[in-house]
């Protein structure tokens, strides 16, 4: 997919919300994409879309790499645009996956926001920065010689909760939660979500006009 192309579907799904985009899915049959309530918004208002850059947290008592920074910009590399980081942490709650230095940099380089399938770090500051961050939980500790980041899984398939995200997908977060959808079915769910909102919106108007609720299902029945 063109640049320009991911540019609008990322603008497109800008405008909508993500119960919107899990009823499409709903709606076309798509295997649900909802990840389960443990993640969610790190602060208040955060909301991030953007395509899957997958990578992978182990446990490991070696101390943090020196050269990590250069492996991280070594992955940078490899993310399709508009990426937004996707962290599995090995389903570990022991250290933070993404901090303020990681976001700092993640946010220099055009990534739209992190997910991580564990608990974050440095909140006041990652508020600050206003960079959208969507986890387990909140944590002090770092990875320094806890977890090291496994560079043989970049960009592989990872799940989190009982959701499976493979690289390139689309990752759609705001106050509701996070939701996933598969990167060949963006355009499609994009088009059903916005008659979603347009039919939610036609039957707020008529129960303002003091219409009969079963007089307008009967005209068009909720998505």
């Amino acid at each position: 997919m063109k640049t320009k192309e991911m540019r609008q579907l990322v603008d497109e799904y800008e405008k909508l919300y993500t119960c919107a985009v899990s009823d499409a899915m709903d709606e076309l049959g798509i295997p649900a994409g909802f990840i389960d309530p443990g993640v969610r918004p790190i602060w208040p208002g955060a909301r991030m879309v953007g395509f899957a850059a997958i990578m992978k947290m182990v446990v490991s008592d070696a101390p943090l790499e020196r050269d990590i920074v250069a492996r991280m910009a070594k992955f940078i590399t490899t993310v399709p645009k508009f990426p937004v980081v996707c962290v599995d942490m090995s389903g570990q709650m022991i250290a933070a996956g993404l901090g303020q230095s990681t976001s700092r940099m993640l946010q220099s380089f055009g990534f739209q926001g992190g997910l991580v399938d564990g608990p974050v770090r440095d909140i006041a500051q990652v508020t600050a920065l206003k960079f959208p961050m969507f986890a387990r939980g909140i944590i002090c500790s770092s990875i320094r010689g806890r977890m090291v980041i496994d560079f043989d899984s970049i960009n592989k398939p990872m799940q989190c909760g009982n959701r499976m995200i493979n690289p390139g997908d689309l990752v759609f977060g705001d106050i509701n939660g996070v939701v996933i959808v598969p990167g060949d079915r963006v355009e499609d769910v994009l088009k059903k979500a916005k008659e979603t909102i347009a039919t939610d919106t036609w039957w707020f108007e008529q129960l303002e006009m003091g219409r009969n609720p079963a007089e307008i299902e009967q005209e068009r029945p909720l998505p």
